[in-house]
């Protein structure tokens, strides 16, 4: 019997501001591949369907173009609903495997998986919105089993910081199987240390003077990359396509696609198209996507006196259990030259900051323009004006849904709405 799979949200996406302001939780992404894809690893081939909220799903269909987005045909198979959160699958597929009844799938008392038998889902409609199952899930719910497993969920940004490594290592074993030789330059006077460990995708070339270094870790390198000369990779590292990494040093990191990278990163995840091409130090950081860090920008990512950091999300300050906590910074934003960010700093989405001193705020709201005790509201028009014209150098183009989605956030109007909870 064939299985379809929902990955959703639940209503915890907020505590991954600022990076779930333009994206749901499940395209984060801890090591090579985003949160969702993972799931191949455990379930043979499934079906795939998101589930967004309303105010981003226009923009994650046009993202993610062969997946519906709240939309399913149930049809006579069964339907996983699986929650976007999940960190370590633990027994969830064996359990999903075995049980014969409909179930919910539960770890520390939040919900990880929901399983519909066919029996459950009868006389649903040919194509329903997950809300629908939702509904049938309370309508069913003396019918439905909990069954706790050991399978756990993110519940924080730097919970995802936390498993780089290991989530490069696992994505490396995964698609190792699937990597066919390519076809790549390595000048002479490179230097190259446990070649096994490290994939070189078509089209990447690797300069003389450059160090890539896997002894400690796997080192993934993705199709039209270019290594030069003085930039060193320590693995665990992935550098996804169409990059550049110049003069520098980047380790147990996970850099998106079409991204410049030079300065030194450590145990940081960027998003695509992050410019970071100049000195200065970003460590135990996640940046959204179109970021800019001008000349000398560094973050903090230790306090002096070594005790844990705090977060402040929402208004909120957060514990995070952490002694290492870097910056967490949204889409769009662009510091200038000689920006010093704070310890777990939390920056929105659309921010200018500039003024080359040191921002002391734990929090600074989207649509910032400034720099510490001096902020002003960044007009709309101009921030998306600004959006554009960066996204314009790399040829691409903001969409409509996009811009709408930064019309939301601007305004505050950001919901819940659509969020799927059982």
């Amino acid at each position: 019997m064939s299985l379809k799979i929902c990955i959703y949200e639940d209503d915890r996406f907020a505590q991954f501001y600022p990076l779930t302001y333009l994206r749901p939780v499940y395209l984060l992404r801890s090591g090579i591949l985003p949160l969702y894809e993972r799931v191949h690893r455990y379930f043979n081939s499934p079906h795939i369907v998101f589930a967004a909220r309303d105010s981003l799903s226009p923009l994650v269909a046009e993202q993610m173009r062969d997946n519906p987005v709240n939309i399913i045909k149930p049809e006579a198979g069964e339907v996983l609903f699986l929650n976007g959160r999940i960190r370590d699958y633990g027994d969830l597929a064996k359990l999903v495997r075995e049980t014969r009844l409909s179930t919910a799938f539960m770890s520390m008392g939040e919900t990880v998986a929901v399983l519909f038998k066919p029996d459950t889902i009868r006389n649903l409609a040919a194509v329903v919105t997950p809300n629908e199952f939702v509904s049938r899930f309370h309508d069913e719910r003396t019918n439905i089993a909990d069954f706790d497993t050991t399978a756990t969920l993110y519940n924080y940004c730097w919970e995802i910081m936390d498993d780089i490594e290991t989530g490069i290592e696992q994505d490396f074993k995964f698609l190792k199987e699937s990597l066919a030789p390519c076809h790549h330059v390595v000048h002479d006077g490179a230097y190259i240390m446990d070649r096994n460990d490290i994939f070189l995708g078509d089209g990447v070339e690797v300069y003389p003077g450059s160090v890539i270094d896997a002894s400690k870790g796997v080192v993934y390198v993705g199709p039209n990359t270019r290594i030069e000369s003085n930039a060193a990779i320590y693995g665990p590292c992935f550098v996804g396509a169409n990059s550049v990494v110049v003069a520098g040093k980047i380790s147990a990191s996970s850099i998106g696609h079409t991204c410049r990278v030079g300065g030194e990163v450590e145990e940081s995840v960027f998003h695509s198209y992050v410019n970071k091409y100049h000195a200065g130090f970003i460590g135990h950081s996640y940046v959204g996507s179109w970021v800019n860090f001008g000349a000398m920008t560094t973050n903090s990512d230790l306090k002096n006196n070594y005790s844990n950091v705090r977060v402040t999300m929402n208004g909120r300050s957060i514990d995070t259990g952490s002694i290492k906590v870097g910056s967490f910074v949204g889409d769009h934003t662009k510091f200038g030259i000689g920006t010093l960010l704070t310890t777990g700093i939390n920056v929105g989405v659309c921010c200018n900051i500039f003024g080359g001193t040191l921002l002391v705020d734990k929090e600074v709201p989207s649509f910032s323009w400034g720099s510490s005790g001096r902020y002003e509201v960044y007009e709309f028009n101009k921030a998306v004006e600004t959006a554009r014209r960066s996204m314009e150098r790399r040829n691409q183009t903001i969409s409509e849904r996009e811009i709408a989605v930064l019309k939301c956030v601007s305004e505050s109007s950001t919901t819940d709405k659509g969020a799927v909870v059982f």
